[in-house]
């Protein structure tokens, strides 16, 4: 019987190389979110009574997603030493994908391009965000 032969384990510069096209996949997520966003823009607009509510559910959901760029960019990093890199990979492409849900329910609720589009957007700032993980501190 053979033995099977264990790859060595990556590298940092390899394993913020993966990170970052992790995050580009989870921005290629984003980007077919904004895509179904454009398509069904205003679908459950019968739900808002006051016209006006439409600044308010923007203004919720863009607080909303800058104070996860901050909580998830401190839980990634303290959690990049104990995940295994698949699941640090799957989870760094789901934060960079999720600012495109974000905008998804925007558009459900309010039929504003401008809005949708600056809420799919921060997958950019997430993506960047991404840069701050140090993901092999566990070997040092």
């Amino acid at each position: 019987m053979k033995k099977r032969r264990r790859c060595a384990p990556p590298n940092e510069m390899q394993t913020r190389i993966f990170l970052t096209l992790a995050g580009a996949a989870g921005m290629v997520l984003a980007a077919l979110f904004y895509f179904l966003a454009e398509y069904a823009q205003g679908a459950l607009r019968f739900l808002l009574l006051l016209p006006s509510a439409g600044f308010v559910i923007f203004g919720l959901l863009l607080f909303i997603s800058f104070g996860e760029i901050f909580v998830m960019t401190a839980g990634l990093r303290r959690l990049a030493a104990r995940l295994p890199t698949r699941l640090l990979y799957l989870v760094a492409a789901g934060y960079v994908a999720f600012a495109g849900a974000y905008a998804l329910l925007y558009a459900l609720l309010v039929p504003d391009p401008r809005g949708i589009q600056i809420l799919a957007a921060l997958c950019l700032a997430r993506w960047f965000t991404l840069f701050l993980i140090a993901p092999l501190s566990q070997t040092k």
